[in-house]
Order: structure tokens, then C-alpha cells, then sequence
């Protein structure tokens, strides 16, 4: 090749290669002095939709994650009016991925929430059905107002029941985990009862 040739092509070369460097760092640098993109206030509107979403999914403001999105969030309010707008971006989106990683951690611990309710309401149907067995069984023979008795052990335990069932599909998981120890005491006080009355001749 001739040397007039290689020259040009290096030339071309050349050229080439600072057009990609040109292509790419001149956005990021537009928006990095914020020429380029969304404003340092949309930056922090969004960031504040993340956390807005991470605490309807449950998560608390003691939970660190949150906790430290908010502070960001905080911050890049404040530097966005002290007008550090690359500064307020930066915060933004620390605040964004801090709100994230709560969206995650609120969605983990409602999933784990659900499934031990799922248990408790499985466990008191169980109950239930046999509480039902042990009614039928122990109100033949007996009079009306032993049956009425009776009766009204069924009812408060189906009460009980219900309640933990309607919380369940509520999604009130909380609930179901909270009041399932004094359920499951008057259950099986109920069924102590039932179990003593069905021995009586």
C-alpha cells in the first residue's frame, strides 16, 4: 500500500475513533452538568414514586432500607434548591435504589407473612371440621338446653373461625398472625368442652 494511502487511512482511523469517544462521552458529560435529560426535579419526583410504592407494599420507616431512601430523598431536595443540580441527581438516585431494595424487602416479608397466615387458617379449618364432629357426637341424645349449650360453643368458635378467615382474604395478614394464639386457645377450650360433654351418658 501506498504511503499516501496508509496515511489517509490512518487518518480515517483516527477520525473514526474520536467520533465513537465524541459519541459517547458527550451525552454523559451534557448530562452530567445537567444539559442533557431529565431535571434534578423529576429525578426527585420519580425517586419519590419508588419510595411511595415501597411503603403501600408495607414497608415501615423503621425498615434501614426506607429509612436511608428518605434521607437521600431529603437531601436531594435540599441541594436541588441550594441549586446543585448534579449533586440533587446523584441523591435522587440514591433514594431511588434505596426504594427499591424496600420494595423488595417489604414484598419478601409480606410473601413470608402470607404463607405462615395460609398456615394458621389451614390449621383452623382443620379445627373447625372437627369441632363439627365432635358437636354432632356430643349433642345426640341430650336435652334442649344442652344442646343449646353446645350450640353456642359452636357458634363462638365459628365466630373465631370466620373472623381469621375474613382477615386472610382481606389480605390483613398481620391480623391472621396476631389473634391466631387467643384463636387457637378457644378452639381447643371448645374442644375440650365438646370432647366432655360427648362422654357424658
Amino acid at each position: 500500500m501506498r504511503p499516501l494511502a496508509l496515511h489517509l487511512l490512518r487518518r480515517v482511523a483516527v477520525y473514526a475513533l474520536t467520533l465513537a469517544f465524541l459519541l459517547a462521552a458527550v451525552p454523559w458529560a451534557l448530562t452530567e452538568l445537567g444539559l442533557l435529560g431529565p431535571a434534578p426535579a423529576e429525578h426527585i419526583e420519580a425517586a419519590a414514586r419508588v419510595l411511595e410504592a415501597a411503603r403501600a407494599y408495607g414497608a415501615t420507616a423503621e425498615q434501614p432500607a426506607l429509612k436511608a431512601g428518605l434521607a437521600a430523598l431529603d437531601r436531594a431536595r435540599q441541594l436541588a434548591e441550594a441549586h446543585h443540580g448534579r449533586e440533587a441527581r446523584r441523591a435522587a438516585g440514591e433514594a431511588r435504589e434505596h426504594g427499591f431494595e424496600a420494595q423488595r424487602l417489604a414484598l419478601a416479608t409480606r410473601e413470608d407473612a402470607r404463607r405462615r397466615a395460609k398456615r394458621v387458617v389451614d390449621v383452623t379449618d382443620d379445627q373447625l371440621n372437627e369441632l363439627e364432629d365432635l358437636y354432632t357426637e356430643a349433642a345426640a341424645g341430650k336435652s334442649k338446653p344442652e344442646i343449646a349449650s353446645l350450640l353456642s360453643l359452636m357458634k363462638d368458635a365459628r365466630k373465631t373461625g370466620a373472623g381469621l378467615f375474613l382477615a386472610y382474604e382481606q389480605g390483613d395478614y398481620g391480623r391472621v398472625l396476631a389473634e391466631e394464639p387467643a384463636a387457637t386457645e378457644m378452639l381447643v377450650g371448645v374442644r375440650s368442652a365438646l370432647k366432655g360433654a360427648r362422654k357424658k351418658p
